[in-house]
């Protein structure tokens, strides 16, 4: 249209579905369980999600910080768009 160019039908039935694939690209999301197996091992951390035990010494919240630590098994849902990263069974 910019250029001049005849506006048709296909044209406008085009320009929609390719509107309509960029909206469902954008939008596409789905969860699933994700498990995490048990661990012990030594890394630095901040508490969350994945980070929940005590200490025999102060740690302050959202501190950095590392030492010998167990992972429990963990499930929880993973919400995530498809992409090459997240190839798996469900």
């Amino acid at each position: 249209m910019m250029l001049g160019a005849p506006v048709s039908l296909l044209l406008v039935i085009a320009g929609a579905l390719m509107g309509w694939g960029i909206w469902m690209h954008l939008t596409e999301r789905h969860e699933h369980s994700h498990t995490h197996t048990f661990m012990e091992h030594d890394h630095s951390h901040v508490h969350g999600a994945h980070h929940q035990h005590t200490h025999a010494f102060p740690v302050a919240p959202g501190v950095r910080h590392h030492h010998l630590h167990q992972h429990e098994a963990l499930t929880h849902n993973y919400a995530h768009a498809p992409d090459m990263h997240h190839l798996h069974d469900h």
